[in-house]
């Protein structure tokens, strides 16, 4: 399977106001074997809080048999737990993993899939994993393929 994410989260305000500005963005892209890449992002961006924006190259990473596979081939609608674990870094060469559960109905984690990068752009002054849950939402298809596509500004 191939994978890339990107993340954004981020947020400062004058101490006392509701000045300030933040950035919120997470984009997940999968390809299952000989399949078709689809990307997808969430359903609110609420909560996507972590002092990071980082941008993963598309990963190549081996499921345990193509069964595996078969819960990420659609994920339109789907309610996901989503950990990022990254170190500090600027600029180029940083190193993070991306781990997605697909919840069911009754909130009980079903399949994950977890890939890692030491490639990374962007930057990290995350200490620790970066946790939320999502309900993922597939972007348009001309969105899907992600390899010509770099969300860092450098």
């Amino acid at each position: 399977m191939d994978g890339k994410f990107v993340f954004g989260g981020e947020g400062a305000k004058i101490p006392g106001t509701d000045l300030g500005l933040s950035f919120t963005l997470f984009k997940v892209f999968l390809r299952p074997t000989g399949g078709t890449w689809r990307g997808y992002t969430t359903a609110s961006n609420e909560g996507l809080l972590g002092a990071a924006f980082i941008e993963s190259p598309v990963v190549e990473f081996v499921m345990t048999d193509l069964e595996d596979e078969l819960p990420f081939e659609d994920l339109h609608a789907a309610p996901v737990d989503v950990t990022i674990d990254s170190t500090p870094f600027v600029g180029s060469g940083g190193t993070a993993s991306l781990t997605l559960k697909r919840r069911s109905n009754d909130g009980v984690p079903e399949k994950s899939l977890t890939f890692f990068s030491d490639e990374c752009d962007g930057a990290s002054a995350a200490v620790g994993a970066i946790h939320f849950r999502a309900t993922l939402l597939q972007l348009p298809e001309e969105e899907w393929d992600p390899s010509g596509t770099s969300y860092v500004p450098w």
